[in-house]
């Protein structure tokens, strides 16, 4: 069943660009919308739509983190995302 992502983070500007270089050719199995807003600062938040939650997590795990982990080292971690699964789902 697909999910909605949402989550706030904090990441400087500049780290976030080097990260979504970092994986921009990866591919991201399961991802139907992704969408970031820079809320000022080091804030951002996200709002992704995957087909499970299983497939966000995958990504996590296996590409976002490391990529993290190689830009910023010292990056917080990010606080758990809101997971909500989706009932009804329309493509234009």
């Amino acid at each position: 069943m697909a999910v909605a992502v949402i989550q706030e983070f904090e990441a400087a500007p500049e780290s976030y660009e080097k990260v979504n270089e970092k994986i921009a050719d990866v591919a991201r199995d399961g991802l139907i919308l992704h969408s970031v807003s820079h809320l000022g600062g080091d804030r951002w938040k996200l709002v992704d739509i995957w087909e499970s939650a299983d497939d966000f997590q995958n990504f996590v795990q296996n590409t976002l983190i490391p990529a993290i982990a190689e830009v910023d080292p010292d990056a917080p971690q990010a606080p758990e995302p809101e997971i909500l699964e989706i009932r009804d789902l329309q493509k234009t």
